[in-house]
């Protein structure tokens, strides 16, 4: 088994995104507060005290997976996994020095095949290699603390709110490593918007693709049109949502960049 290093999944953008929040004074500042008063205890403790934790014995399949996913992307101790009712939530990565992983019953229950919850998996390991987990944390300390300053989120809600979009990328390039599948990979882009019975006529991936028309659309009006562009930037002020038709076309240039699709492999 192929083991990947850090530069041949981690998305460029959420690279630099990254590192401007991580070396901003503020980033350090918040990180010291976490230290000093022990938040990450506390904020371990709001899921320990809150959400089943699954285990081998509990989701043996699960924790097989994850342990090929965390081989597979250099990660040395397998985190803990917790589920949750709340169904804002869909998978992510929670801790500082302690990263765990925390999954919505209701996203568990729409993944019906061991090689999308494999390449899941492989998201949320290769985005705590990339050190996710810190820097969620760490913006959550900025909001929180630009909450008290006039017009304090202003300076840094456009580099946050890039991060937040650009993480996707990453987590998209290590599913897509992880399965070897553009199918599977441009599908789960679309898992937790569209119901089943749509998501599967979508044939994502095929000469078929319903979705490909609005991602084409989507990407000449916001790379030619000035006014878009600019709405573009200014969204970036206001909202971290992510744009399905820029993470979908990302998807096919990284399979089309690594020759993903001669190199299918089976779990």
């Amino acid at each position: 088994m192929r083991v990947y290093k850090v530069d041949d999944f981690q998305h460029p953008q959420d690279s630099k995104f990254a590192n401007d929040i991580l070396s901003s004074k503020t980033a350090e500042k918040v990180l010291e507060k976490f230290h000093e008063t022990n938040l990450e205890e506390a904020y371990t403790y709001l899921y320990q005290s809150s959400c089943p934790q699954l285990t081998a014995q509990t989701s043996p399949k699960l924790f097989e997976l994850l342990a090929k996913a965390c081989k597979m992307f250099g990660l040395e101790k397998i985190p803990s996994v917790y589920v949750t009712r709340d169904y804002r939530e869909i998978v992510a990565v929670r801790g500082i020095n302690e990263p765990f992983l925390v999954f919505s019953s209701e996203y568990l229950r729409k993944i019906t095949d061991d090689e999308t919850l494999f390449g899941i998996l492989a998201g949320q390991v290769a985005a705590i290699r990339c050190n996710h987990h810190t820097i969620l944390c760490i913006t959550w300390g900025i909001d929180f603390a630009a909450g008290f300053i006039p017009y304090g989120s202003w300076a840094t809600d456009p580099m946050i709110n890039n991060w937040k979009r650009c993480r996707y990328f990453t987590y998209d390039r290590a599913f897509s490593l992880a399965t070897k599948s553009r199918s599977l990979s441009l599908r789960q882009v679309l898992i937790n918007v569209l119901l089943p019975d749509i998501l599967n006529r979508m044939q994502n991936g095929t000469s078929q693709d319903a979705f490909i028309n609005q991602v084409e659309d989507f990407l000449e009006t916001m790379n030619n049109n000035k006014t878009q562009a600019l709405i573009k930037k200014a969204l970036s002020m206001y909202s971290y949502k992510i744009w399905l038709p820029e993470r979908y076309s990302e998807i096919n240039k990284f399979f089309d960049e690594w020759s993903l699709d001669n190199a299918n492999q089976s779990l």
